[in-house]
């Protein structure tokens, strides 16, 4: 059921191209945040300003327009992905099955992009609906590009991937996966914080966070950095670990993942140090996207050794 399909060379570049057009496509939606361009379009949705190609309007309506259109080329790559799966027939069956999570989260993600825009949760908006539904938007993010590396590994031939509660290294996946989820809930909320409230000087952003009528967004801006500390160590730790990989499958990944977290913790320094310009909170989350897919790939492959080892010993 579970056994590897032959590898499609053409759909493997591809699929590399579809992960990397996701990722471009999710910091152009961070591009909406930091500009405050969220209103760009207005209250309109799908189209902007009324339109479908707005002929009017400023850099705002310029921004969100963008990330719109390529949110929408992003959708029409993922269409022909599906077409070629179909064509493929019988051995492309665990890439049609991969295809659907990635549909799925990405219908997810337009969702939750029409939601925030039809609730005016946007722009300098601050609501407890906003700070429900941000941190949510990057979990939902983060499965898409989970679903976008599961495409690439089977269009590589890979083995679908198979949980298994009785297998440490497959516990350990679950909380590599889950501490990185956390700190980028958290990130995002703090994005989102330091754009309804740019503190002035470094010492003015500390007085905020532990001033007694601090906003609710602001208040927690402090727990980002110790959940990041302590999510980034704890998950290079477990990458790294004989529990996760004894075969060591996986160790490439885990040593760039490790080089990722310390370039994370100095592009993070640095953004606090210079007030988070948007430059730096653009290159914050795409250092951010590149962690969550070596991170992806490594339980992807450790888990798919699962299924490989399951398939050996119902051969015997």
């Amino acid at each position: 059921m579970d056994s590897p399909e032959v590898a499609s060379p053409k759909l493997a570049r591809w699929s590399w191209a579809l992960l990397w057009l996701t990722v471009g496509v999710i910091v152009g939606g961070s591009l909406v945040r930091a500009t405050g361009s969220g209103d760009g379009c207005g209250e309109s949705w799908p189209r902007c300003q009324g339109s479908l190609f707005p002929l009017q309007g400023g850099t705002e309506t310029a921004i969100e327009f963008a990330h719109r259109a390529a949110t929408a080329l992003l959708g029409i790559v993922l269409l022909v992905f599906v077409v070629a799966a179909l064509r493929s027939g019988p051995s492309g069956r665990q890439l049609r099955r991969a295809l659907a999570w990635v549909a799925g989260f990405f219908m997810g993600e337009v969702l939750i992009g029409a939601v925030l825009v039809l609730f005016g949760w946007v722009d300098t908006d601050a609501s407890l609906g906003r700070i429900i539904v941000v941190p949510l938007h990057l979990v939902n993010t983060f499965f898409l590009v989970a679903a976008v590396v599961l495409v690439v590994h089977v269009a590589k031939g890979g083995t679908w991937p198979r949980y298994d509660t009785s297998r440490r290294s497959n516990r350990y996946g679950l909380l590599i996966l889950g501490m990185l989820l956390l700190v980028g809930a958290s990130g995002a909320l703090n994005a989102l914080a330091d754009t309804l409230f740019p503190p002035e000087t470094l010492l003015d952003g500390i007085r905020q966070e532990f001033g007694a009528t601090a906003p609710l967004l602001v208040r927690l801006r402090v727990l980002h950095p110790l959940l990041a500390v302590v999510g980034g160590i704890g998950a290079v730790m477990a990458l790294r670990s004989p529990a996760f990989d004894g075969a060591g499958r996986v160790r490439n990944l885990a040593n760039a993942a490790a080089v990722v977290v310390g370039v994370e913790a100095v592009v993070g320094i640095v953004n606090v140090a210079l007030l988070t310009p948007v430059e730096v909170q653009l290159l914050h989350l795409l250092v951010a996207d590149v962690l969550w897919v070596l991170a992806s790939m490594a339980v992807i492959r450790v888990m798919a050794a699962t299924t490989e080892t399951t398939l050996q010993v119902e051969a015997v």
